[in-house]
């Protein structure tokens, strides 16, 4: 009776030791998948990275010539409030190349409409301090690039000029 007990355990522990080889085996594929899978996310990532910093290099490229203006009719406008204010601006847009010169006095007329909204929007108070100024930049900016949606890809306006910045009452 021992001899066969002996016999049994020795087929237990055969199929016990089978079963670890297996379960080693398939911990090492999984390794190596893993392994691999990581790999292959890092080579994109970095490829990705790579041809990101080429375009973004390329964006950046330093223009040859001259800046390029481009100046707007003046607007007067009553300002918001009861005080009876006006605002007379004048403003210049720096474009990014010639196209956007193009587009931007093609959308002329959608551009002094909501240039229009916006500046009888602000007060008095709102416009006489240089921050309030800064702040009307480039929420005219944002509004004529916005206008121009379908004039491309990039913002076409870079930055916009005051050349002249009057506030009066009536």
């Amino acid at each position: 009776m021992a001899m066969a007990d002996e016999k049994r355990n020795l087929k237990e522990a055969g199929k016990s030791g089978g079963n670890q080889k297996l379960m080693i085996v398939v911990i090492a594929l999984l390794v190596l998948l893993i392994g691999a899978i990581g790999g292959l996310a890092y080579v994109l990532v970095n490829s990705n990275s790579a041809q990101g910093a080429t375009a973004s290099a390329e964006q950046k490229k330093p223009k040859s010539g001259p800046p390029i203006f481009q100046k707007m009719d003046t607007f007067v406008v009553n300002l918001f409030g009861k005080d009876g204010m006006l605002l007379q601006v004048e403003m210049q847009a720096q474009l990014a190349n010639n196209d956007a010169q193009k587009a931007f006095v093609d959308y002329m007329p959608k551009i002094r409409s909501g240039l229009i909204l916006l500046l009888s929007s602000k007060t008095a108070d709102e416009l006489s301090t240089p921050e309030g100024k800064v702040k009307l930049k480039a929420q005219v900016k944002k509004i004529i690039n916005e206008s121009m949606d379908g004039a491309g890809g990039e913002e076409p306006v870079e930055s916009v000029l005051f050349t002249s910045f009057i506030i009066q009452a009536q």
